[in-house]
C-alpha cells in the first residue's frame, strides 16, 4: 500500500503540502536570509523610535475612619445637611463624591488650564513646538500640519495657535489611563511619555494641582456659606431662629477649617508615582522574534507565489 502525495481534480490539498515541503527543502537559504532581514528592520525600529516609560501611581478615596486615615476629617452633620453636604467615603455613593470629581478632573480644565500657565513646563511638554533661539513658539512641523494651516488659510481662518490649557487638556487624555484596581473604590493611573523624570514628575504634579483645585473649590463654597448665615443672624431677631442658625453657622465653620488641614482633600495617593528603569514599549524581547518571523513567512510567501503554476 503506497501513499500518494497527488490527489485527483478535487483534492488539490495533497499538491499544496507538497509544493510547501519543496519550498522549505529548496529555499531555505533564502528564508534564512529573510529572517535576517527581518531582525535586521526590527533591530532598526528598536534604534529609531524614541522609547516610552509609563510612570503608575495608585489612589483611592480620602479616608474619614480609622487609624490610618489620612483625608481631612470633615464634620459629618447630622440629619437634612449631612445627606446635602457630606463626602461621601466609599465607593458606593462615588457619582456623588469628591473622588469621582478628581477623577473627572484629573488633567483635564480647571487642572489644565492651571498647568498650562507654568512656561517652564508648556515648553517640556511640547519641546517640538519651542522655538528656542528665538525665545517663541512656532508652528507644528509636518505635511498633515501645513496641509492643515494651507487648508484654514483658504478660508480666511486661523491656522495655528500657541498651546494652551484645551491643548493640554487633549495632550494628557490622550497620554493618560485610569484603570480600576481589583473591582474596589482605587484605581490606577498611567501617564506615558518619552522622559521618565519628566513622567513621574507630571503625574505627581497633577495629582496635587488636581487636589488643590477641589480644596480650593470646597473652601470657597463654605465661605460663602458662613457670609450667608451671618448675613442671615443679623436679620433675624426672634431667638429660637437665631439659635438654629448660630448652630449651623459653628458646623460650617468647623467645616472650613477642616478643609484647611494639610492632608489630602479629594483623594489619598496609596501609592506615590513610579516608573521602571527600563523603557515599557518598544519591548525587545518581543520585536527581536516578531521582526524575525515575521521575515521568514514574508520570504515563505514570496517563494511560494514565484513557484511556476502546474
Amino acid at each position: 500500500m503506497t501513499l500518494r502525495l497527488s490527489g485527483g481534480e478535487g483534492d488539490p490539498a495533497p499538491k499544496d503540502i507538497a509544493a510547501i515541503i519543496d519550498v522549505l527543502r529548496g529555499g531555505w537559504a533564502w528564508l534564512a536570509a529573510g529572517g535576517l532581514i527581518g531582525l535586521f528592520l526590527a533591530v532598526a525600529v528598536l534604534w529609531s523610535v524614541p522609547p516610552v516609560y509609563k510612570a503608575v501611581m495608585i489612589v483611592g478615596p480620602t479616608a474619614r475612619t480609622g487609624s490610618a486615615a489620612m483625608g481631612a476629617r470633615v464634620p459629618m452633620l447630622s440629619g437634612r445637611e449631612s445627606a446635602l453636604t457630606a463626602a461621601e467615603p466609599g465607593a458606593g455613593d462615588e457619582s456623588l463624591s469628591d473622588f469621582a470629581r478628581y477623577l473627572e478632573l484629573f488633567g483635564a480644565g480647571p487642572v489644565a488650564e492651571q498647568l498650562a500657565r507654568d512656561p517652564v513646563l508648556m515648553r517640556r511638554l511640547f519641546p517640538e513646538r519651542w522655538d528656542a533661539a528665538a525665545d517663541r513658539w512656532r508652528p507644528p512641523t509636518g505635511v498633515s500640519a501645513m496641509a492643515r494651516r494651507s487648508l484654514l488659510a483658504l478660508v480666511g481662518r486661523g491656522d495655528w495657535v500657541e498651546p494652551d490649557g484645551e491643548r493640554v487638556a487633549h495632550d494628557l487624555h490622550r497620554r493618560l489611563a485610569v484603570d480600576i484596581l481589583r473591582s474596589g473604590p482605587m484605581r490606577r493611573i498611567t501617564l506615558s511619555d518619552a522622559d521618565r523624570s519628566m513622567a513621574l514628575a507630571l503625574l505627581g504634579r497633577i495629582a496635587s494641582a488636581t487636589d488643590d483645585h477641589l480644596r480650593a473649590e470646597a473652601a470657597r463654597r463654605s465661605a460663602a456659606q458662613i457670609a450667608h448665615i451671618k448675613a442671615r443672624l443679623s436679620a433675624v431677631t426672634l431667638a429660637e431662629h437665631r439659635q438654629a442658625l448660630n448652630d449651623l453657622l459653628l458646623d460650617q465653620e468647623r467645616v472650613a477649617m477642616m478643609i484647611g488641614v494639610d492632608l489630602p482633600f479629594a483623594a489619598d495617593v496609596i501609592q506615590q508615582p513610579s516608573a521602571s528603569v527600563l523603557p515599557d514599549w518598544p519591548d525587545p524581547a518581543l520585536m527581536l522574534p516578531l521582526g524575525l518571523v515575521a521575515g521568514v513567512i514574508t520570504t515563505f510567501f514570496g517563494l511560494l507565489a514565484r513557484r511556476p503554476v502546474a
